[in-house]
């Protein structure tokens, strides 16, 4: 069962369910958290994912998260048609925040639990217990001798404007 999204009535508190628009087709995957669907950029929302230029460490040795979370996406959307519910309006560079579906899969909710990106809580703590499942298992950036920073810490740092 998805998290959150349409087909569950688990609607975040800031979006109530008559304002969200629902778009669907083939995704493209354009960031580790990010997706193209119908014409339409979409930020996963309630995660967040390590950054282009982000990598981290595992085992002493630069280990390249971003590229692994964003093979894992690549690997959930592409096999068929996704369903994305859009939340609120779009950022300045006309992107929304939505929950990504494919096959009643909520794609946010895989990412956490695979341990390749973190539940973004300034959005929603809806993914929280998820996170401490992949923690618990060691999965992803949660496995053993692996080190990295926060991507909203990175981007923070790195990114001017903070933009995702």
């Amino acid at each position: 069962m998805a998290v959150f999204a349409a087909s569950t009535g688990l609607w975040p508190s800031m979006a109530p369910a008559e304002d969200v628009k629902t778009i669907s087709g083939a995704a493209r995957v354009l960031d580790a958290d990010v997706l193209e669907v119908d014409n339409q950029r979409v930020i996963l929302w309630g995660i967040d994912a390590p950054e282009r230029s982000q990598t981290c460490i595992m085992d002493g040795r630069l280990w390249g998260c971003y590229e692994a979370s964003k093979r894992l996406l690549e690997t959930l959307s592409g096999r068929g048609s996704v369903d994305c519910y859009l939340i609120g309006d779009p950022d300045p560079f006309n992107r929304y925040f939505g929950v990504c579906e494919f096959d009643g899969e909520d794609l946010g909710a895989a990412m956490v639990r695979e341990g390749m990106a973190l539940a973004y809580s300034q959005q929603t703590s809806d993914y929280e217990d998820i996170q401490l499942e992949a923690i618990a298992a060691g999965k992803g950036l949660w496995q053993p001798g692996v080190q990295f920073q926060e991507p909203w810490l990175f981007r923070a740092q790195h990114t001017p404007g903070g933009y995702r």
